[in-house]
């Protein structure tokens, strides 16, 4: 196989097995940013250290822009001031199993997966700080001399002793409740632990804990969590980790070796190269090319705000979204910096949907030509209108929702990571779904075989197929990216991130509500193993180890969704994990939250096809009309009250005047 040429973030690096397609995806140049000095925000990055080993791939590879939102990079002018730094978004995942691994057997079997997964054993150099800020507000970058770099050294650094820690939990062999009650306080402090950018400079990012019933005997149930810091992971690529891992201890315990080794992998390549394909990340291109695709969805961005989705209960107040995106913009926090926002928490629930309603549920999804995360989506709305009035019940009062949906980007684009290592290719987007009347959720419940009630929920979930498949038609995955990239290219978007988590009027809050749904574990692809032609499928049980539930979550406690739910279907059966922030909703909400979402889950599992109808036609907006208004008023710099996100893309305008200012 002829060595491909490799771009000059990557070091030396030996080719994969997989043919991966590269092509060239053009940037935008984006119609609110016309007149912008692009060359004044970017200078080309620098090479990285190539090196080389029989042994271990070693690799260097300058990160990503999504994968510097979640270590993050930091801002200096705040830590001059004598702030603390940005936490960093963790990852944290448990696996529990039927039976439990010997020490031994388990700390090989991490050593093994270090040495087949780069960013296992990788720490972070550089402080991606920029030559200068030129803009009056300070957030917006020129140069970047000492960029952020994943380094993995050939000289294996780190062992399973760095990354693995023990449990003893008292209580008999069988004692599953006192097993689950220390995991999941496990869970609840690793989700909201942000302290990994301080470890990143050393490393390692990533730390497994065994939970085992009294000293681990062989056939007592135990639990595994995984955690680390999300800019090195997502739920598929540990997935991939985890069954490796309980492939290899059975395969260790069995014959005292692993007879058919993971293939050694290479770094692998940020999101952004995956989706765009290899060099075109803005630091490479630039403004070389326009796509009128790309401004519409920008366009459509700041559109969303003309709709005024919920993001708050009612009991927790909020501010006006358009000034308070402003004040954004001028670096300070919308309604003033909240006391209290550190004190935010992740609450917990875990619920498991039993196999035969999981596959009913399939069954009527694919009667009413919906998948199963529209019809949670759809769930996920329904149930927030149950909770947002805060108790205080208003007769007629009707909420648009704007819903967040993870997407596993490696499907989108050039799709040049084919999720064969360990690394971070999570993305999303936006529904909009409404206007929904308070408490739709509860007259669904009370009259489920109503047909006013059945069709309202799959209309729900056809809506939510139907932007999904539009955005996925309109290249909208790859324009979020390119937008995104731009964004935190040229600007301090972790800053953003925090004015907006500290703000009192949105108390971090960008969405309604949020899924992320992993699908069918077992239809997953496993790692690659030296004697095997092609990937097999991750497997539910290896030799005595059955995987018996699997439950994840990232944190929404600095900023995120109002109401979240991450699912993963294992062994047939659905489990879920509701993790939004506290105080803005309590253990007791939370948990009367997924008690109700399950409840729909249930009801609708049991229905059949429903006549599809329109289930937006009453908002009578004409098409294209929220486009050119905002393109409109996006040239004042006027801004919703999204995310940070959001907010930068409304904003470019106001960054060019100050940017202006200064030349």
């Amino acid at each position: 196989m002829e060595e491909t040429a490799l771009p000059m973030r990557y070091s030396k690096m030996k080719p994969t097995r997989s043919n991966h397609r590269q092509c060239l995806a053009m940037l935008p140049c984006l119609a609110l940013f016309a007149g912008i000095n692009v060359q004044a925000f970017t200078t080309p990055l620098p090479k990285t250290i190539h090196s080389a080993s029989s042994t271990l791939l070693a690799a260097d590879r300058i990160l990503g822009s999504q994968e510097l939102l979640m270590l993050p990079r930091q801002y200096q002018p705040k830590l001059d001031a004598g702030e603390s730094y940005f936490p960093s978004m963790s990852h944290v995942q448990v696996t529990t199993l039927s039976a439990t691994p010997s020490i031994e057997a388990l700390s090989k079997a991490i050593d093994i997966a270090m040495d087949t997964h780069p960013l296992l054993r990788c720490h972070v150099e550089g402080d991606g700080e920029p030559d200068e800020r030129i803009d009056l507000m300070q957030m917006v970058r020129k140069g970047e001399p000492n960029p952020c770099i994943f380094v993995a050294p050939e000289t294996k650094t780190f062992t399973s002793k760095d990354v693995l820690r023990v449990v003893d939990v008292a209580g008999s062999s069988d004692d599953t409740d006192s097993l689950k009650q220390s995991w999941e306080a496990n869970f609840a402090h690793d989700i909201d632990d942000g302290s990994w950018y301080e470890k990143s400079s050393t490393g390692p990012l990533w730390r497994l804990t065994l939970h085992r019933l009294g000293k681990g005997g062989g056939d007592s149930p135990c639990a595994l969590v995984f955690a680390s810091n999300h800019a090195i992971s997502d739920q598929g690529s540990v997935n991939v980790l985890m069954d490796q891992l309980l492939s290899d201890i059975a395969s260790i315990e069995q014959s005292g070796k692993v007879s058919n080794k993971a293939v050694g992998q290479d770094m692998p390549m940020a999101m952004e190269d995956s989706v765009l394909g290899m060099d075109n990340r803005w630091s490479d291109v630039q403004a070389e090319g326009i796509s009128p695709g790309t401004v519409k969805y920008v366009a459509d961005k700041a559109a969303e705000g003309f709709r005024s989705p919920v993001i708050l209960p009612d009991s927790a107040g909020g501010g006006d979204g358009i000034f308070g995106a402003i004040s954004t913009i001028m670096g300070k926090s919308a309604g003033g910096e909240s006391e209290t926002s550190s004190e935010r928490k992740s609450v917990l629930q875990f619920r498991n949907l039993p196999s035969e309603t999981t596959s009913a549920l399939l069954e009527a999804c694919r009667a009413n030509g919906v998948t199963i995360t529209n019809a949670l989506i759809a769930a996920m709305a329904l149930t927030s209108t149950d909770f947002i009035d805060g108790g205080e019940v208003q007769k007629g009062k009707e909420r648009n929702y704007k819903v967040l949906q993870s997407l596993d980007m490696r499907r989108f684009g050039a799709q040049l990571d084919k999720c064969e290592t360990v690394a971070c290719m999570a993305g999303s987007n936006d529904l909009m779904l409404g206007p929904l009347p308070d408490r739709s959720g509860e007259s669904f419940r009370s009259a489920p075989e109503s047909s006013d009630s059945q069709k309202l929920f799959w209309d729900l979930a056809r809506e939510g197929r139907d932007q999904t498949n539009q955005f996925v038609k309109s290249d909208g995955p790859t324009n979020a990216v390119r937008v995104f990239d731009f964004a935190m290219t040229i600007s301090d978007m972790n800053n953003l991130v925090d004015l907006t988590a500290k703000s009192k009027d949105s108390q971090g809050r960008a969405y309604s509500a949020g899924v992320s749904n992993n699908g069918v574990y077992e239809r997953q692809k496993a790692v690659m193993r030296e004697n095997d032609e092609d990937r097999g499928n991750i497997q539910a049980k290896h030799g005595k180890y059955e995987v018996q539930d699997v439950y994840f979550g990232t944190p929404h406690s600095r900023s995120g969704c109002l109401y979240q739910v991450s699912t993963m279907t294992v062994n047939g059966s659905m489990k879920l994990t509701f993790h939004p922030a506290s105080p803005i909703v309590s253990e007791e909400t939370n948990a009367n939250f997924a008690d109700a979402f399950v409840d729909v889950l249930k009801i609708v599992a049991n229905t059949k096809n429903v006549e599809e109808g329109s289930f937006l036609s009453k908002l009578s907006i004409p098409e294209g009309s929220l486009s050119l208004a905002a393109a409109g008023l996006g040239a004042f710099g006027i801004a919703i009250h999204a995310g940070a996100w959001s907010e930068f893309f409304s904003n470019l305008a106001t960054m060019k005047e100050n940017v202006q200012v200064r030349d």
